[in-house]
């Protein structure tokens, strides 16, 4: 995993292609999980992009009439059940959320703890986020360390508490390969990561998407629900915004929480250390 700093988002961009049935299980997941559109710095918020209050009506047409559906969003839609499937039901959210709200918090904690003298205080603040260590080897900033020693400890706490609350229906640090011309995404194993980086090919992963957590029923290219852990390095009562791709990578101008949202699952979060879990 290449390294992440302790940790930006347009409504204007173009959307990248391949739409199809996961729009529209974005607007179904919308029904389910909203009926008013209040700010997205409001925790819990389900808030797809801002999206406007009017969105449960056309969301009610697909649950409701499937070929009302069909005529306002095409053919593609070939069942309720095959949209339905993708969405993480309502019930199904709070354990599972519960717990990685509770590994962010460990997490945090943990890793600082590591480090009782290192800092001014009990956290860094900015000009020591800048300064630089040595890891594994290689020098990099206390923020990009301590993002990735938080991280690390995040999955292993993750995969204890879901494997309790969701056996079988999640994976950790799962591989994407989206295709920007056909909308179509499959997935990379570990095996092919690992023998593309040993082999010095590593940047043919440039354009793949790796999530912290994705949530299903036993399939990863059915993804219900995405989280990312993100540890800001100061200001941590302030929300962190997605990560938008430079201009030379293959998904710029798109943000990672957009990508996610358009080829891997219609929900989206991140998860953020004492503030919780916030959408979009």
């Amino acid at each position: 995993m290449s390294p992440r700093p302790l940790d930006s988002h347009r409504t204007d961009a173009k959307q990248p292609p391949g739409l199809g049935v996961w729009a529209l299980a974005v607007l179904v997941a919308q029904c389910a999980c909203i009926t008013t559109a209040p700010s997205s710095r409001t925790p819990g918020h389900y808030g797809y992009r801002n999206s406007p209050v009017g969105i449960d009506s056309p969301s009610a047409t697909c649950r409701n009439s499937l070929s009302a559906c069909a005529a306002l969003y095409g053919k593609e839609v070939a069942s309720t059940t095959a949209v339905l499937k993708v969405v993480l039901e309502e019930t199904a959210r709070p354990p599972i959320e519960e717990v990685l709200k509770k590994c962010a918090d460990l997490a945090r904690s943990e890793v600082l703890l590591r480090y009782p003298k290192q800092f001014r205080g009990p956290a860094p603040d900015a000009d020591e986020c800048k300064q630089e260590t040595k890891s594994k080897g290689r020098r990099v900033t206390w923020a990009m360390r301590l993002g990735i020693e938080m991280h690390e400890a995040a999955q292993k706490c993750a995969e204890m508490g879901l494997s309790k609350v969701r056996p079988g229906g999640f994976s950790l640090e799962q591989r994407y390969r989206p295709n920007m011309d056909t909308g179509e995404t499959e997935l990379v194993s570990a095996e092919e990561e690992q023998a593309l980086e040993e082999s010095g090919n590593g940047a043919e992963l440039k354009g793949t998407l790796k999530p912290d957590v994705v949530i299903h029923e036993g399939d990863p290219l059915q993804a219900q629900a995405v989280y990312d852990f993100k540890f800001p390095c100061v200001d941590i009562g302030l929300i962190p915004e997605w990560t938008r791709y430079p201009r030379e990578h293959p998904f710029a101008p798109f943000t990672q929480g957009e990508m996610y949202e358009q080829f891997i699952a219609p929900l989206v979060g991140r998860i953020v250390p004492w503030l919780g879990v916030f959408y979009g």
